[in-house]
């Protein structure tokens, strides 16, 4: 099994037609789609919350195995 993720915008949650206010908590099906077709549904994920701010990272490190000659990688935690 892959992981894979999706990425929206806060300001897609606070516009039309969502609107959600900060704070707010945010649950979503996800639904896959390819060349065959779409999926069914999944469950509903739940857990994101729409902050003003992020919480400070914490345990902060290089992620040596990502290392190249032009760049390095960086992981954290959000401390939750």
């Amino acid at each position: 099994m892959s992981e894979t993720k999706c990425t929206v915008p806060i300001a897609v949650l606070r516009a039309a037609p969502f609107e959600l206010p900060w704070g707010s908590s945010v649950y979503a099906k996800v639904i896959a789609t390819n060349i065959f077709g779409n999926s069914m549904p999944s469950e509903a994920g739940f857990g994101a919350v729409i902050i003003t701010k992020p919480d400070k990272p914490v345990d902060i490190k290089e992620k040596l195995s990502m290392r190249t000659a032009s760049s390095i990688t960086i992981i954290w935690s959000d401390g939750l």
